[in-house]
């Protein structure tokens, strides 16, 4: 009896276990950022959780990523001040931690619409 206790208790973990791993586990998301791509559909269809990794793909040439201040300085693709402003054309950011965090391009978010804003979920 006692076995069977003890057996049954050890399959239990051995099942949670990877569970666990697997909602624990960062997830790293591909982001194409250039114009006409649905910014809204990618951050709808997606939760993101702290730790997370958006990684920006681009043509230096004709964008750039900048992290907005706040909703309004989002709203108004205001440029400065910002809180991170990249140019490589190819950017892996992590979401450190819960909230909103919004992204612009310089040369095309005024024309274009070219911004996204993602809420970060708490692990």
């Amino acid at each position: 009896m006692a076995v069977a206790k003890y057996s049954a208790l050890a399959l239990i973990a051995f099942l949670v276990s990877p569970i666990m791993v697997m909602v624990m586990a960062n997830q790293s998301y591909e982001v194409d950022w250039s114009i006409g791509v649905d910014f809204t559909d990618f951050a709808t269809q997606n939760t993101f959780f702290a730790g997370d990794v958006l990684n920006f793909h681009y043509d230096s040439a004709s964008h750039n990523l900048l992290i907005a201040t706040d909703s309004d300085a989002f709203d108004q693709c205001q440029m400065t001040p910002n809180l991170g402003f990249y140019k490589s054309g190819n950017e892996a950011l992590t979401l450190v931690e819960p909230g909103n965090y919004y992204f612009m391009c310089e040369y095309n978010c005024k024309s274009d619409g070219m911004k996204m804003s993602v809420y970060v979920n708490n692990m």
